[in-house]
């Protein structure tokens, strides 16, 4: 195996594991530092859990089986952009999504560096949160519409 092939089998590796492993961390910060917002979060997490579900399947077919279908060929690359855009998509709205509490609010960012309640910091960490959002949305979006052109690739040919 060349170093240019094993290179690229290791980023696929690692792009695979991203994607059903970084969704978990942006998870757990919402866990870890809750606020009313988790309640919300579970009226919404069967469709949370069905897109999860899609995004460990496309990381299985499309970058860690040995049939990969992202791994290679034209659409490799605007795939791996498409699935670290979710990823970190997904962990930037779990680290920056300002939410309520009883006693006080704030982001994990915020209670991370001791900001809790700070109007300034929230408004950052507010913009922070949509710029994950849409991060995360468009990039799930994008990846499923590459899998699906990479899977109708294959049948194909």
């Amino acid at each position: 195996m060349t170093r240019t092939a094993t290179r690229r089998d290791t980023i696929a590796l690692l792009t695979g594991v991203g994607l059903i492993v970084l969704p978990l961390v942006g998870a757990a910060f919402k866990i870890l530092w809750p606020g009313w917002m988790l309640v919300v979060i579970l009226f919404v997490s069967p469709v949370l859990l069905i897109g999860y579900g899609l995004q460990v399947a496309i990381a299985a077919s499309g970058f860690l089986s040995a049939r990969a279908v992202l791994r290679d060929g034209e659409r490799r690359r605007p795939a791996l952009w498409a699935a670290w855009l979710t990823a970190i998509g997904v962990v930037a709205v779990g680290l920056f999504f300002v939410d309520g509490g009883d006693s006080s609010w704030g982001s994990a960012f915020m209670y991370i560096v001791g900001a809790e309640s700070d109007d300034g910091v929230a408004d950052v960490s507010n913009v922070l949160a949509w710029v994950g959002a849409i991060a995360w949305i468009g990039g799930w979006v994008w990846l499923v519409v590459e899998w699906i052109r990479a899977l109708i690739r294959r049948r194909r040919g």
